[in-house]
């Protein structure tokens, strides 16, 4: 009976950390989550939520969470399987259509961390369901969980929401993207064109260039872009603008003197995760990137210094802090969850 009740543990705890995980992935990246379920709109032919795509990432990442830190904690169990096994039984009718049709798109299952085929994905999901299963067939009502255990998933969950806000005011603890730092770029890495109709690829290949990405001009502080502008300038920085739509007649930018460059919108989400992103690039390759205000946050003295370090060793720091802080968290949330 012991062995029996430690496999049906066992089971929901694995399930559990898969859905935490992927969760966690995902959270981490908002903007790629807001994609990727842009992708699924389009491929079920509901694109008229495209608009809605980054909020209900959001709400479907954070239920996943949330199920998942209740099943690796044992709380909530009669509410919890069933609404694991409701939302399992989702993502497998899912992939099993993307295994059928074979649209070209990723899963998104843990975000950019992992990318699955279509058929992986479905295995995956199969398994989740057969160790469901065996973690919860037959039921067996569990034990009163004491108040220590109930204390520790509540800040767990406290810890995610902060984890979720996290990169929406600043930028993705670790970038997974193509275009993430460390990035040798090419010609045509980063295509930008000026209104001409010329493209200007090559002039991101040389020098020390800071692109200052817009995804919406609207929601984008032109007056925060010029401050940023004057800061790049005086540290020695060429600051470009690179826009996925035409930058206004009358906009504040046009009398700035930047230098002001189309590309396309997935490119420039690569590059920089937030509407109004600055990226350093030195020598043709990506080595430190920044929300706009944790940019205009740097001193002259602090960004002349980081201009004039090798880029090596930024995109080394930028890879063990970003890496440190989710091992931290991930350390924290299981430790707080199975003790």
């Amino acid at each position: 009976m012991r062995f029996f009740n430690f496999v049906k543990r066992f089971s929901a705890c694995i399930v559990g950390v898969v859905f935490l995980l992927g969760g966690l992935f995902k959270l981490m990246d908002p903007v790629g989550s807001g994609l990727v379920m842009e992708a699924y709109f389009s491929f079920l032919h509901i694109s008229f939520l495209s608009p809605l795509a980054e909020i209900i990432a959001l709400v479907f990442n954070l239920l996943e969470c949330t199920i998942g830190i209740a099943m690796i904690s044992g709380i909530w169990v009669p509410i919890v399987r069933i609404v694991s096994l409701v939302m399992l039984s989702f993502f497998t009718l899912l992939t099993l259509l993307l295994l059928i049709f074979n649209p070209e798109m990723d899963c998104g299952c843990f975000g950019e961390v992992v990318h699955l085929t279509h058929l992986q994905s479905f295995i995956k999901n199969v398994v989740l369901l057969v160790l469901w299963v065996m973690a919860y067939i037959p039921f067996i009502r569990q034990h009163h969980r004491p108040l220590y255990r109930k204390i520790c998933t509540g800040i767990a969950f406290l810890l995610i929401i902060i984890f979720a806000i996290y990169p929406f005011r600043h930028l993705p603890v670790r970038d997974y993207t193509d275009l993430r730092t460390g990035t040798e770029l090419v010609e045509g890495s980063i295509p930008l064109m000026n209104e001409d109709g010329e493209y200007k690829d090559n002039l991101l290949l040389r020098g020390r260039v800071v692109i200052f990405s817009i995804e919406n001009e609207s929601k984008v502080n032109h007056e925060l872009l010029i401050q940023a502008k004057d800061l790049a300038r005086t540290s020695r920085l060429r600051p470009v603008i690179a826009s996925c739509d035409k930058i206004s007649e009358d906009s504040p930018l046009r009398e700035a003197g930047i230098p002001i460059y189309l590309s396309d919108r997935r490119t420039l989400l690569s590059l920089n995760r937030a509407n109004g992103g600055a990226t350093f690039i030195s020598g043709g390759q990506i080595a430190r990137k920044w929300n706009l205000n944790d940019f205009l946050k740097l001193d002259e003295p602090h960004l002349k210094e980081i201009v004039a370090t090798d880029p090596s060793e930024l995109i080394v720091e930028d890879y063990i802090i970003g890496s440190r802080k989710f091992e931290i968290l991930a350390m924290i949330l299981l430790v707080l969850l199975l003790i």
